[in-house]
């Protein structure tokens, strides 16, 4: 039988089949194809191990058309002269003191990945449910630390979430060239990330960091990262546009709040709008024509913020626009868009530098979606390492 069909067979390279039985379940004897003799002993370190003789290893295998299957692994023990303590030589596919074979521990760990509860994975594959646990918590640690190891990414993004609802903040720091999430640390404050951000490897080499408009983690990225353009999350910066606009048009007409699909007309972009959404909104206008100055308004902040990959003249103009919005919204003699000017001039280079270039905090968003998901199926979680270790694990 040539190599690829016994590998085809088994899954498994670096062995040689013997024969299979099936009279009860399948039963594939192999051996190892070279003989792997170790030079030390693995407790005391002494050369020249002895053969002890043949031994044969079983290891429970992937299912075969429907029926479970176990390797019978020959192989030899051997002995140390020196401490007198036996032991196995190093078996692919199959690590030491594991009574299953790395693929059909790999297939546990992607099936309760998937959803598959460890109760019915336990029932269909013949497991307890703690051995189904013990497999998925081994894998999810060495997953894990392969990827925990890497330097920092050179574009990131960084946003908060809450493990525990209205109690605790999170920090999720995300590699948005790689779509991946690079490391998630408890606490949102600088004094909650200091001893995280001390001990990173690779901070300076950071070139863009995208963050929503807040305050604490513009203060940690121009600490932190300091070669690093500090880049305003596009979603943010038209939601704080609409918030203040929308509070203010509450404020002149309550009964807004009362008519079904009003709010909605007012929010969606003008050349979106159908004809019953445009009749709504001008039956507004005409009965409080101050809306129709901040709805205006709004939508040309918004049509502003719209913009990316610009070049720098591109975006010199749309600063200089920006500038005179800002000076309108605060002469405008209104509390909330005096705020919101304030706000856009604090923030006036981030957003500047977001319409130069296309990275945004959509990808961190996704995966806070994907965070909620992993704690809604371990019905939450008491250990917060636990937590980020699957968190790596699965969006790392």
């Amino acid at each position: 039988m040539s190599p690829m069909q016994y590998n085809l067979r088994i899954g498994l390279e670096g062995y040689e089949l013997l024969r299979i039985d099936d009279k009860h379940e399948l039963r594939v004897h192999v051996e190892l194809r070279r003989e792997l003799e170790p030079k030390a002993c693995p407790y005391c370190g002494a050369p020249g191990p002895r053969s002890k003789g043949k031994y044969v290893r079983r290891a429970r295998h992937l299912s075969c058309f429907g029926h479970e299957s176990e390797l019978m692994i020959r192989t030899r023990r051997f002995k140390c002269v020196r401490c007198q303590r036996s032991f196995l030589p190093e078996l692919p596919g199959v690590r030491p003191y594991r009574h299953s074979s790395e693929p059909f521990r790999n297939q546990i760990y992607e099936s309760h990945n998937e959803g598959i509860c460890a109760s019915a994975l336990a029932k269909r594959q013949r497991l307890g449910q703690a051995t189904v646990g013990r497999i998925y918590q081994q894998f999810t640690v060495r997953k894990a630390a392969e990827r925990i190891t890497r330097n920092c990414p050179l574009y990131l993004g960084i946003d908060e979430h809450t493990l525990h609802k209205g109690q605790r903040f999170c920090t999720t720091f995300c590699d948005l060239k790689n779509h991946k999430v690079f490391e998630v640390h408890p606490g949102r404050s600088e004094e909650d990330l200091a001893g995280f951000l001390a001990t990173l490897k690779g901070r300076g080499r950071v070139r863009l960091i995208c963050i929503d408009l807040s305050s604490p983690y513009r203060r940690i990225a121009r600490k932190w990262f300091p070669n690093a353009k500090i880049v305003a999350d596009r979603f943010h910066a038209v939601r704080l546009v609409y918030q203040h606009c929308v509070q203010l048009m509450r404020a002149i007409a309550p009964e807004i709040n009362r008519q079904r699909g009003a709010l909605a007309a007012l929010r969606k972009a003008p050349e979106k709008l159908t004809p019953e959404q445009m009749a709504r909104r001008d039956r507004l206008f005409n009965q409080h024509p101050g809306i129709k100055v901040i709805y205006e308004q709004m939508h040309a902040l918004r049509k502003l913020m719209k913009h990316k990959r610009q070049n720098k003249t591109q975006c010199k103009r749309h600063a200089k626009a920006l500038l005179e919005h800002i000076h309108r919204l605060k002469y405008s003699g209104l509390r909330p868009l005096q705020t919101l000017a304030n706000s856009l001039k604090q923030w006036i280079e981030p957003i500047a530098l977001m319409w130069r270039f296309s990275k945004n905090n959509a990808i961190t968003e996704g995966f806070h979606r994907k965070m909620k998901l992993i704690q809604r199926r371990a019905y939450g979680f008491k250990n917060f390492n636990n937590y980020r270790l699957r968190v790596i694990a699965q969006c790392g």
